[in-house]
């Protein structure tokens, strides 16, 4: 009291005290030394927790004759703290007890009037002890854990930080339909000691069979083990809440029906930090749900306090009538109830998502509507795409081999003088390193054995760079229960298509595009377009009109088989047709002045080598050139076995020749026996075969050549441009036909959606959340040139009896059979600008 009294006195004055009433305490005067001066003095005294409190007692000034009039406010003359002691009685006078504390401390004597009040404050002294507290709190562990199962201190309710509680699926990662589902309601909850209408939040738990004969030792106590199923979502301020999500239990196998179920009922006082407290408890079993009237049950909460704490409400449904009802006489009854309860058919709406996904996770809602006959059954999934690694591991293999046929098409070239022998060196060392890192990275993701999806937390890995970011499948099921309908809504989440550990300190791909550009020699005057856009563009226009044209020839074989002459001719138009297209397309400037160019520069080499070669030197280096020049077709004539040295001119006109040779010789069989027609076309259609592949195997030379000079010093850049494309092509591919293959698979049985597709395609719209400023322009900028190369992206399908592989990429025409689908897409991103307003 001599430094505390303040404190202490706020602390006595605030509130209830346990106790209040008159005592007379052992007193010795001030300079007393004998213990026979001792005296009892009457002294006013409050207990409150463990600290008793004694004040001057209070008729001192005020001569009351009622000892229940109220004292003086004065502060306490001095205080007890009731810790390590006991308290006992004492014969010293009548009706007294004396408090004994450990060690030296003095020992108090105290006295009242009577017998009963000294019982009393004996009592009520001895349970303020925090020791005496704590054996109570054990008690009471013990009794509540012999009721519900858990210890409500080493096993509380769920009380997570913040809203990880409700975002919790707990039962809901199920890849199975459940054998049965119930939806939940309360009513007449109490209010909370504010007054105020409850937040209502239910933790549902259960315990089977097998473990209700299972008991464990804890604490002393053999007891259940109840296990959490899962909850409910959180109602705000009400006391009769309707909960939208519904709880499924059991399996495509079915349900035991004896399984337990108990509903803890809990108001949540502060959602951010979790701080719950429970309003009550019902436990029932699966049997009792089946059995009741239509499937619902009305059961009143019991409290911890013995007062009404309203009702839950059960409404179940099951899925299957498979349910497991334990077989016997007096089970009968309840088989009859349980063949008559309302039964909806399986939606299979899981089955759907299995092919191409897994980690399937599962959140039900049932609504009412404005017309109450009408109920919604909302599915909400959230699952894991099989081919987040899948498809990116094919199209690495694919740059694989597109950098060695590079790298074959540079050697092809042959020996180059000085001053482009550099260059081509610089080419095929870039190719050899791409070639190093794509297959490093090929074996880094095909060996990863993480989740199947790059989370965020590796969106800097540059181990799984290929691999787009968070690649999940969002997909909302409604069902109308009552006409028995079912709608699908579906949205592919993945990060932007970046190449996020490659930073972006010049930029995204528009910037370094840009700049690679520059250096670029222009197609025109007056053009945007350089000579390389053009040569790109005039490569790929022969390469499918080469694929079209041996497809063709190949058609025209299997006719002349067994077919029809009709047949035959309208196959040989189309051959004609197209050979026209490809020798049009060879007569082209840019094609004409890269042959030029390449000649000339073999022109010097051969020129360097007669005056360093003797004469006898001279043919053995002839010799050696025509090695190392193209030797893998035919020419176009039968004297030279060197295309790459047969004028330009001849190349074409010799094809122009073969196709009207084939052309004649198709309109002269109608008269010739049919079994004689494939014998008689076999050879001038190898002949038109091998004159296309000439020329086409001369425009790759061509443009092999015009593109290394073009990128002349420049490799360090280009390797840097071709990485970043690569890594965000990939992205973007994955995440496309991540999208096409669900948008198939749940519209197989769709004609009008199939007859669409093959006559008008899909629509694909990509939706990105970027800013523009700092890293993320860059990410616009990646994303931006990873959108516009899907252009280039064909889609084909073909019917299988049997889904034995998943999509297999390839490039143009290596896929022969399947019809084909293109799509169109369109790109919107949003994002909230510096004003607030939404651009």
């Amino acid at each position: 009291m001599r430094f505390n009294s303040k404190e202490l006195t706020h602390i006595v004055e605030q509130g209830v005290v346990d106790k209040e009433g008159i005592l007379s305490m052992k007193y010795k005067p001030e300079g007393r030394i004998f213990k026979k001066e001792e005296t009892y003095i009457t002294r006013h005294c409050k207990l409150k927790g463990n600290l008793l409190f004694y004040y001057k007692n209070k008729e001192s000034k005020n001569n009351r004759k009622s000892s229940s009039a109220p004292y003086l406010r004065t502060e306490p003359l001095g205080v007890l703290v009731l810790e390590r002691c006991t308290i006992e009685l004492d014969d010293e006078i009548d009706n007294a007890f004396i408090i004994v504390f450990e060690g030296d401390e003095p020992t108090y004597h105290f006295a009242t009037r009577t017998e009963t009040e000294r019982d009393e404050w004996i009592q009520a002294l001895h349970l303020s002890s925090y020791e005496c507290l704590k054996m109570q709190l054990q008690s009471l562990r013990e009794q509540i854990q012999a009721k519900t199962g858990r210890d409500p201190v080493s096993q509380p309710p769920p009380t997570e930080t913040g809203m990880a509680f409700e975002t919790q699926s707990g039962n809901a990662n199920t890849n199975d339909e459940p054998a049965m589902e119930i939806c939940l309601a309360c009513e007449d909850l109490p209010n909370d000691s504010s007054a105020n209408p409850p937040n209502p939040f239910i933790v549902i738990y259960t315990i089977n069979p097998p473990q209700q004969q299972t008991w464990v030792q804890h604490s002393h106590t053999e007891q259940q083990t109840w296990v959490q199923h899962s909850h409910t979502e959180v109602v705000e301020k009400t006391n009769s809440p309707q909960f939208l999500k519904t709880i499924g239990f059991g399996d495509s196998t079915g349900i035991d029906t004896n399984t337990r179920i108990k509903l803890t009922v809990y108001h949540v006082k502060e959602r951010m930090t979790g701080t719950m407290s429970q309003m009550g408890q019902v436990i029932f079993t699966v049997q009792d749900v089946l059995t009741s009237h239509q499937m619902e049950l009305a059961l009143p909460l019991q409290g911890p306090d013995p007062v009404d704490c309203g009702t839950v409400k059960v409404m179940a449904w099951v899925n299957d009538t498979n349910i497991s009802v334990p077989n016997g006489p007096a089970d009968d009854c309840k088989n009859d109830k349980l063949k008559k309860s309302p039964c909806r058919r399986r939606s299979k709406r899981v089955d759907t998502l299995r092919p191409l996904y897994r980690g399937i996770i599962t959140r039900t809602f049932r609504f009412d509507t404005s017309d109450g006959r009408v109920k919604l059954l909302v599915h909400e999934y959230m699952a894991e795409a099989k081919l987040a690694f899948d498809i990116p591991l094919q199209l690495i293999k694919l740059w694989i081999d597109e950098e060695k046929s590079m790298i074959d098409q540079i050697k092809n070239l042959g020996q180059m003088s000085t001053r482009c022998q550099h260059a081509c060196q610089e080419a095929t060392e870039h190719c050899t390193s791409i070639v190093m890192l794509y297959e490093q990275h090929y074996h880094l993701i095909s060996s990863f054995k993480g989740p199947s999806f790059k989370p965020s937390i590796k969106k800097g890995d540059k181990d799984l760079e290929f691999a787009p970011l968070n690649l999940h499948l969002q997909r909302m099921t409604v069902i109308n229960e009552l006409n028995d309908t079912t709608s699908w809504y579906d949205i592919v989440t993945v990060g932007a298509f970046t190449a996020y550990a490659q930073k972006y300190k010049h930029g995204g791909l528009m910037k370094l595009l840009q700049h690679q550009k520059e250096f670029y020699s222009a197609d025109g005057t007056l053009s945007k377009n350089t000579k390389l856009d053009k040569a790109c563009q005039l490569i790929n226009s022969i390469y499918k009109l080469n694929v079209k044209v041996n497809n063709d020839c190949q058609r025209l074989c299997d006719i002349a088989s067994n077919g029809l002459f009709s047949e035959m001719k309208s196959i040989a138009e189309h051959i004609t047709e197209h050979v026209k297209e490809l020798v049009n397309a060879c007569d082209n400037k840019l094609l004409q002045g890269s042959e030029e160019l390449y000649n000339a520069v073999r022109e010097e080499v051969l020129y360097q080598k007669t005056l360093e070669m003797s004469k006898n030197e001279l043919t053995e280096s002839f010799t050696d050139l025509d090695m190392e020049s193209s030797t893998e077709n035919l020419s176009g004539t039968n004297f030279k076995k060197n295309p790459s040295m047969e004028p330009w001119e001849l190349s074409r006109v010799n094809t122009e020749a073969a196709c009207v040779c084939l052309t004649s010789l198709v309109e002269s069989l109608e008269s010739v026996d049919r079994t004689k027609w494939l014998n008689s076309i076999s050879q001038d259609v190898a002949k038109l075969k091998n004159f296309v592949a000439v020329l086409h195997n001369k425009a790759v030379s061509f443009m092999t050549f015009l593109n290394i000079m073009e990128n002349k010093g420049h490799s360090k850049l280009n390797y840097t441009i071709k990485y970043r494309r690569d890594v965000c092509f990939s992205h973007a591919v994955t995440a496309l036909v991540t999208g096409f293959m669900t948008k198939l698979t749940t519209h197989t049985t769709d004609t009008h959606f199939l007859n669409q597709l093959c006559q008008v395609g899909m629509l694909v719209q990509f939706e990105g959340l970027l800013s523009c400023h700092s890293d993320e322009n860059g990410m616009i900028e990646d994303m931006i040139v990873a959108v516009d190369d899907l252009s280039q992206v064909v889609f084909k399908v073909k019917v299988e009896e049997q889904i034995d592989e998943g999509p297999v990429l390839s490039l143009h025409g290596k896929l022969k059979y399947g019809s084909q689908s293109r799509f169109s897409k369109t790109w919107f991103n949003c994002y909230c600008a510096s004003e607030g307003r939404v651009v």
